[in-house]
């Protein structure tokens, strides 16, 4: 019953960290997966950071060639869009990753310690 168990732990962690990469992909867009010019400036508006490129030229503005309707005001310094002096988001979510799949060997070394290894009880 224990080794099923210890299984199954297992094979779930392969599972979730053979899976968490493509989770954390699908938040990737682009100006075509948005409906209009002023959804696109929305996105731009809640992350000014422009993970996904919005703001080709940097001038605050995103998805310009978008159709209407349109929201053309500029993202501001004050925002931390363009013109801001803080740096843009340019890392990975690797750490993220490599943290998650340390947590999940660790939860898996301790089953596996407490199935083997530890004392009996007699009964």
């Amino acid at each position: 019953m224990a080794r099923r168990l210890v299984h199954t732990a297992v094979i779930a962690a392969v599972a979730l960290i053979v899976a968490a990469p493509a989770a954390l992909a699908q938040a990737d867009t682009d100006c075509s997966d948005y409906a209009s010019q002023a959804a696109a400036q929305a996105a731009l508006r809640a992350d000014p950071s422009d993970p996904n490129g919005l703001d080709a030229d940097g001038d605050g503005i995103a998805c310009e060639s978008n159709p209407a309707p349109f929201d053309r005001t500029p993202v501001t310094a004050a925002s931390g869009g363009a013109g801001s002096s803080a740096l843009p988001l340019t890392g990975s979510r690797t750490p993220l990753l490599v943290s998650m799949a340390s947590v999940l060997v660790a939860a898996g070394g301790i089953v596996l310690w407490m199935t083997r290894y530890r004392p009996r009880h007699a009964s």
